[in-house]
């Protein structure tokens, strides 16, 4: 008998870039109520995690959070902040000032994580760290994070923080594909629900992750409208129908049990699922609790990856191209 992990000893945590006050800007879930039910409910089951970012719902995510009593009910947050032209980078003034930003707007002093939300190729990485170094002195994050971020980024970001005595980043948040892990998309972004059967075939809802109207759906298409993709996906839910098993619940426990992740008895990894209803968080946390899937569904699962392997999206973001001089930055050469 597959052996199922007691949900208080796995970190899960709730994503919340589908919470929020504007469909329009990409919320799945815009009223407060239903909300609030969504964080009793996900806490009841003995996660106490969430996870924000100055981007979500345009901007107006933490807000949301913050009215929906986060701080009170005792949960753990973490935010992020992504550089943009509109909003700017990871300068020195620029750092400081959105992680106070989403500080103020989630109401609190202080937050648990704080994540670089992807690397900003135009500003050296010691200025950005050095500045987060300052922020942590004061208080104002418990950990310092980094997402999206090419592996050799991270070991430079290391290498400096260990020259210079700032505080090094301890967790890497990404695409699952002495530092603690957390994998966000476990299920390709919705890819999973198999509502979506190939590269042509458009999603009808207007807000869908894939959705036509906007550049998150766009970014979306990109990374995983591919023949080879939805050839996958196909093989695996042939085999999920033999064993009567939903493509979603394959793929959540798959990222469980059977990939790299240390999230059982509080091995320091963790998982982070979005939804779009409390139905939907229900379903996918009674998923994660069961044990590990049959050898023939986690073969077809190697297999499909293979099939796919050279076509998948790398897990980092932006072009590798460094505005800066890194030998500079790095050598003082």
């Amino acid at each position: 008998m597959a052996h199922t992990v007691a949900s208080g000893t796995k970190r899960v945590i709730l994503g919340l870039m589908t919470f929020g006050p504007d469909k329009d800007a990409g919320a799945r879930i815009t009223d407060l109520d239903q909300f609030k039910s969504c964080l009793t409910f996900f806490q009841s089951q003995g996660y106490d995690e969430v996870d924000t970012a100055y981007s979500y719902v345009g901007g107006k995510q933490q807000a949301f959070t913050k009215a929906a009593g986060w701080k009170k009910r005792g949960f753990k947050i973490a935010t992020k902040y992504y550089p943009s032209n509109e909003t700017g980078g990871h300068t020195a003034a620029n750092i400081r000032d959105k992680c106070e930003h989403n500080l103020r707007e989630l109401g609190t002093d202080c937050v648990d994580i704080f994540y670089l939300h992807a690397p900003d190729r135009t500003t050296n990485f010691a200025e950005t760290i050095e500045e987060c170094d300052k922020l942590y002195q004061e208080g104002k994050f418990k950990r310092l994070g980094l997402s999206n971020y090419a592996s050799f980024e991270v070991a430079e970001i290391m290498m400096i923080c260990n020259e210079r005595g700032w505080v090094k980043p301890t967790i890497y948040q990404g695409m699952y594909n002495a530092i603690n892990i957390v994998a966000y998309n476990p299920l390709a972004g919705g890819l999973f629900s198999g509502k979506i059967k190939s590269k042509d075939d458009f999603p009808e809802e207007e807000h869908s992750r894939f959705g036509v109207k906007s550049s998150a759906g766009a970014r979306y298409r990109a990374r995983y409208f591919k023949d080879a993709t939805f050839e996958a996906l196909a093989m695996v839910e042939k085999v999920g129908q033999k064993h009567n098993l939903t493509l979603i619940e394959i793929a959540l426990r798959w990222v469980m049990h059977h990939s790299a992740l240390n999230v059982a008895n509080n091995g320091g990894d963790g998982i982070i699922i979005g939804v779009s209803s409390q139905a939907q968080l229900e379903r996918n946390l009674k998923d994660l609790n069961k044990g590990r899937l049959p050898d023939e569904v986690v073969k077809v699962l190697d297999d499909a990856w293979r099939h796919t392997k050279a076509v998948a999206p790398p897990y980092w973001h932006g072009t590798l191209q460094y505005t800066y001089d890194t030998q500079v930055a790095l050598f003082g050469k």
